[in-house]
């Protein structure tokens, strides 16, 4: 029999098979019995079950014997019973099969019919003759007979023929094919009914289980009998829940014997326990197990032995190694409660040894299993101690006495005897160790260091540091503490990080006794004060550890350097803040306060002698900073330096320190909590049909990965530093609760800091030590404040003017630096003065003496300003300041940014041939200012007087900076048919302030070019021929007048008709080329066509005249070009007199009507 889809070798230990039955002729079966043996496991067969169960695919194999009609088994039996019968036969002539075989067969119904057997075929083997194969064959054969005679329509399948395979291989091989695969159907259709047979009347015994002559064991024989069936078939699975459904069943009887009466049957297994060797774990059945069960002799662990024994085998040949081993577990435990339910007897540790034995050789299935391993080894540990205390082995213990001699004996003669006597066997290796107290600790140190090690392989720390504890408490017991306190610290590590605070605080008796045993008195002292700040125990044990802290520093530590523990111990740090500096930031020499609030977890007041915060300097940034004080400038016209080189903000303050941090913010992130990064996805098929949804993660990586050995890695011993640059705060008391403590340093040099370590000594001797704040981005930075000299306007929202005199301030701020009696020199550029004192004049250059001061004092020094205001039309006037002081290396350079008070404007107007200048003023200071404006005056060079056109009193003229203007106009008087070169003209005007009474002069020189008229264009609008008035959209002559006035040597001139699109349409040309050679008395004149296209009084179209120069084609050496080009005249050369002229245009109009005759 093979298993499920397996191969034919996967049999082992099996030794039923399906009986298979042969009537008719005997010896000719004889000659295929082989090859058909062989041929039937060779492949699977479809099992279809009934009852809508899963369809199997089963592997066969099959047993052949001689059918006998007086060897009838019955159908309970289905193992011994045959399943399947066959006649067979070789009979190919008619005459003999109806003299002889007809009968034969027939009989041979009639038995099975008589035994009420439906599973049956009738093969005839026929003989393949080659020399047949030409002759006619025959009507009727002898098959076709027998299925006349016997054959009803559903049993026509069951009779076969096939090809004799010994006599003729080749031609047989379909045939002999037929013949296996129907062997193979109908012996699973047999197996169908008999099962459904079976385990109806299985059904109907188990619903007897109440009444009183109804017996388990039998019950139990009955039910594996279809497990061994399911076995044979190969189906593995099925045949464990048989079992699993009888280990159930045996539970719940046990179970239900505690509280109700217990069935007679139970007795049985309340029978005094002589037995409990080692159970093994193979495929094979124990038979002599068994026999017991059969007998009704088994005892409670006969009996869990062999049901434990049957699934495991059932789980080994499904390959599920793991699953014994959980099993194992359950057995042993469920075992033992049921050892206790039914009060059987037995001599004290036979439990424990077969417990131990029942893991020792589950271990020895399981060695690929290592997840299971682990509570195997565990389990087989701790009932191996129960041993050991109940014989006298456990290391402290007396030497054995007779009564535990003789149980060590009588635990021996219990577990039997080995197979072969092999030495390795759990049995011989648990005798060994009984024997003698060296071989059981060697035995149980090897069991419980294996256990512990391999879950710290699988990840299940907890019992390792569990077994660890056993193990402390072992060694202890043999004098060995050293050893037991590297366990017992393993233990308390992993409770403290776990939170398991109560198993923490024993943990930590223990290992205050074992310190107190080994004269550590550093551990000691440290484990008290930790025992003594333990919320879980009770306040006389804290207060009687706190006394033993006070008395080992007292006594212990007097003559020792402080000891070092962790603050976290005792101690919580629940924030530090570091109390702000008046000045906003930290200066060198200084005092520097940090807050540091702590929890005191001790039941007592103690004494700190000094508490302290490292401080480390943060060396990514330079030591040597200056930072200058807060500046008043307001604007860039006033500028101000720092005594040190500019830096920019990210060199001076590191942008990541923080001042205050509380106890949340030091607590580690749980990497747990995160999200994980999970989306939805789905797949579809070719077709675009959905296939399937998954949900899948982004970043595996970052989730599965294994856990991170460091957390409970050994943490380094805390490093002792020195306090050299620290706060610090001495003899202070720190009572239960929460404190508040101020600590303080006085800065000596400048550069950025971090918080280091903070350290608590009590009593002197006791050094509490944190690095909470260690990995933090609490800072501070120490800054030097160097000497600055700034040069302020007094008034920083106005803006300084040129021609003004403005009050400034020079501020010299003297940092942390104590000044001595010293001088500033100032210089500034040409054109600005500077005045130091009230009745001092103005200068270019100033010394300005300063007194002693002392750190952080001011000084502000007055100053006056004034620049001159040169004639120039310029928006903007620069200067420079340079000052020169004794602790500056470099002179410090100050540009200053001057506005004019008022900026002039000038424009030419022209009326026919007079001339008028006309000068505008305005102001363009930001800041609002008025001026008073005196004496006009324009004085122009040459011949060329000018008549004044102001008015004679203009006092009261002012020019604003809210966008009040003043204007002037003069007249150039000269001689009209004079052409006047160049002249420079310059304008001048007295100005002053409102609220001033002394005026100052505002220059203003300009160029007059080009100024004299040389053409008069006038133009003139008639009507039409034929019209009286010019009417919209009727054509109109534009006459043209150009007329020079003043002697030029420009006589060839173009005008260009320049109309607007929506009033005017110019009809023909609108430009051409005049030349005015002739008299200057004598116009030229033009007339072009024009058409109104609106309705009003519309403005003439405006005309342009402009220089034409004439191409060069005679003479190419002169500098003129070979095309013709225009040049743009002057503004004044060219007056147009009817610029500003309209004319009335009537609307068009209206249309006459026709009469049109036809």
């Amino acid at each position: 029999m093979k298993g499920v889809d397996s191969s034919p070798a996967n049999k082992e230990g099996m030794t039923n098979k399906p009986i298979i039955t042969c009537a008719g002729d005997w010896n000719l079966f004889c000659t295929l019995e082989a090859p058909l043996v062989a041929a039937i496991p060779q492949d699977s067969c479809e099992w279809r079950r009934s009852y809508g169960r899963i369809t199997k695919f089963v592997y066969l194999e099959s047993s052949f014997i001689k059918y006998n009609k007086d060897k009838v088994q019955s159908e309970l039996n289905l193992l011994k019973r045959p399943i399947f019968h066959i006649y067979w036969t070789d009979c190919v002539d008619i005459e003999y099969y109806k003299t002889t075989l007809r009968e034969d067969i027939e009989i041979w119904f009639k038995q099975l019919e008589k035994n009420n057997i439906t599973d049956w075929m009738i093969v005839l083997v026929e003989t393949y003759d080659i020399r047949k194969t030409n002759k006619l064959l025959p009507r009727t054969t002898v098959l076709d007979k027998i299925k006349g005679d016997f054959a009803v329509k559903q049993t026509e399948d069951r009779f076969i023929s096939v090809i004799n395979p010994i006599k003729s291989e080749a031609r047989s091989a379909e045939s002999w094919r037929a013949l296996v695969a129907k062997i193979r159907h109908f012996v699973l259709v047999a197996y169908n009914k008999a099962l459904n047979k079976f385990e109806e009347y299985m059904r109907e015994q188990r619903e007897r289980r109440n009444d009183p002559e109804w017996d388990f064991c039998k019950y139990f024989i009955l039910q594996e009998q279809l497990a061994f069936v399911l076995e044979m078939l190969g189906l593995y699975e099925e045949a464990l829940v048989q079992y699993d459904e009888l280990d159930a069943l045996f539970s719940q009887f046990v179970l239900n014997s505690n509280i109700t009466e217990s069935p007679k049957w139970l007795d049985t297994f309340k029978q005094q326990i002589t037995s409990w060797q080692a159970i093994r774990l193979t495929p094979t059945v124990p038979q002599h197990l068994r026999e017991l069960i059969i007998k009704q002799k088994a005892s409670l662990l006969d009996f869990r032995s062999y049901l434990f024994i049957r699934q495991s085998a059932m789980l080994l040949l499904t390959d599920k190694p793991e699953e014994i081993a959980s099993r194992c577990l359950t057995t042993v435990h469920n075992t033992l409660v049921e050892l206790l339910l039914l009060n059987a007897q037995s001599i004290d540790g036979a439990a424990a040894c077969w417990a131990h034995l029942a893991c020792v050789e589950t271990l020895r299935v399981c060695e690929s299993c290592t997840d299971m391993q682990a509570p195997l080894l565990h389990n087989a540990k701790d009932k191996l101690h129960i041993l050991g205390k109940l014989c006298g082995l456990l290391p402290g213990s007396p030497e054995p006495t007779s009564e535990q001699l003789h149980l060590v004996v009588m635990l021996s003669a219990g577990m039997g005897d080995t197979e072969n006597n092999n030495k390795q066997s759990p049995t011989v290796r648990l005798k060994e160790a009984l024997g003698s107290k060296t071989c059981f600790q060697q035995y149980y140190l090897e069991l419980a260091e294996l256990a512990m090690g391999t879950y710290k392989h699988i990840g299940r720390l907890r019992f390792a540091r569990q077994i660890g504890r056993d193990l402390a408490a072992f060694y202890s017991e043999l004098g060995e503490t050293s050893k037991a306190v590297v366990f017992l610290v393993d233990a308390l590590r992993s409770y403290e990080e776990q939170d398991w605070r109560e198993l923490a605080a024993q943990t930590r008796l223990e290992l205050v006794a074992a310190a107190k045993k080994m004269n550590d008195f550093d551990r000691y002292t440290t484990l008290s004060a930790r025992i003594a700040s333990t919320a879980e125990l009770e306040i006389l044990v804290r207060h009687f550890y706190f006394e033993e802290m006070m008395k080992s520093i007292k006594e212990n530590l007097a003559e020792k350097d402080s000891v070092q523990t962790e603050l976290n111990d005792c101690f919580r740090i629940i924030s530090a803040t570091l109390l702000p500096s008046e000045r906003g930031v930290y200066i060198t020499d200084n005092k520097v306060e940090c807050r540091l609030v702590v929890e005191s977890f001790l039941p007592k007041d103690v004494v700190c002698t000094r508490s302290a915060i490292c401080i480390d300097i943060y060396e990514d940034k330079q030591t040597d900073i200056r930072t200058p004080v807060k500046n008043y400038k307001t604007d860039l016209s006033s500028v101000g330096t720092q005594a040190s080189p500019k830096k920019s903000n990210d060199d001076v303050t590191p942008s990541n320190f923080i001042t205050s941090i509380r106890l949340d913010d030091l607590k580690p992130k749980n990497p747990l909590l995160d999200p994980m990064h999970i989306t939805s996805k789905l797949h579809y098929k070719e077709d675009k049909s959905l296939q399937k949804a998954t949900v899948e993660c982004q970043n595996p990586k970052m989730i599965l990965k294994r856990s991170d050995s460091g957390k409970y890695r050994k943490p380094s011993a805390p490093i002792r530093t020195n306090y050299d640059h620290c706060f610090t705060n001495e003899n202070i008391i720190i009572r239960p609760g929460v404190n508040d403590i101020v600590l303080e340093c006085i800065a000596d040099k400048c550069g950025a800091f971090k918080l280091g370590l903070v350290c608590l000594l009590i009593e002197g001797k006791l050094e509490f030590i944190s690095n909470a704040l260690v990995n933090t981005r609490m800072g501070y930075e120490v800054v030097t404040q160097g000497v600055s000299v700034y040069l302020n306007k007094v008034e920083p929202k106005k803006d300084l003017v040129a021609g003004l005199e403005h009050d400034m301030e020079l501020v010299v701020s003297n940092g942390s630096s104590r000044l001595q009696e010293n001088t500033i020199h100032l210089r500034a550029s040409t054109g600005l003065h500077l005045r130091y004192g009230a009745n001092a004049a103005l200068s270019r250059e100033l010394t300005i003496p300063l007194e002693a001061a002392e750190p952080f004092h001011t000084s502000k020094i007055p100053l006056r300003l004034f620049a001159v205001l040169m004639p120039k039309r310029e928006k903007s006037i620069e200067h420079t300041v340079w000052i020169t002081c004794p602790w500056l290396e470099s002179v410090m350079e100050v540009p200053l940014h001057f506005s004019p008070p008022m900026i002039a404007a000038w424009k030419l107007l022209t009326s026919n041939t007079r001339k008028f200048v006309h000068v505008t003023l305005k102001s363009t200071v930001a800041h609002f200012i008025q001026f008073i404006l005196t004496e006009p005056k324009l004085e122009c060079d040459g011949n060329t007087t000018v008549s004044d056109l102001n008015p004679k009193s203009c006092e009261n003229m002012r020019v604003a900076s809210d966008g009040t203007t003043a204007s002037f106009m003069w007249e150039l008087l000269k001689d009209p048919l004079v052409k006047a070169g160049p002249m420079k003209a310059n304008f001048t005007v007295q100005y002053r302030l409102l609220e001033e009474h002394i005026s100052r002069t505002f220059a203003c020189p300009f160029d007059i070019q080009d100024c004299t008229t040389l053409f008069v264009i006038r133009t003139k609008l008639e009507p039409g021929k034929g019209s009286d008035f010019c009417r919209a959209s009727q054509v109109c002559c534009l006459h043209l007048n150009v007329q020079r006035v003043n002697e030029t040597e420009y006589t060839s001139l173009m005008y260009e008709v320049l109309a607007d699109q929506t009033m005017w349409a110019v009809l023909g040309r609108t430009a051409g080329v005049i030349s005015m050679e002739m008299n200057a008395g004598e116009p030229q004149c033009v007339t072009l066509d024009v058409m109104p296209l609106v309705a009003g009084y519309l403005p003439l179209p405006t005309v342009r005249l402009s220089k034409y120069i004439a191409a060069n084609t005679k003479d190419p050496k002169k500098d003129i070009s070979a095309h013709p080009r225009l040049e743009p005249f002057s503004p004044g050369q060219v007056y147009h007199a009817g610029k500003t002229k309209q004319v009335h245009v009537l609307a068009p109009a209206p249309k006459e009507h026709l009469d049109i005759t036809v």
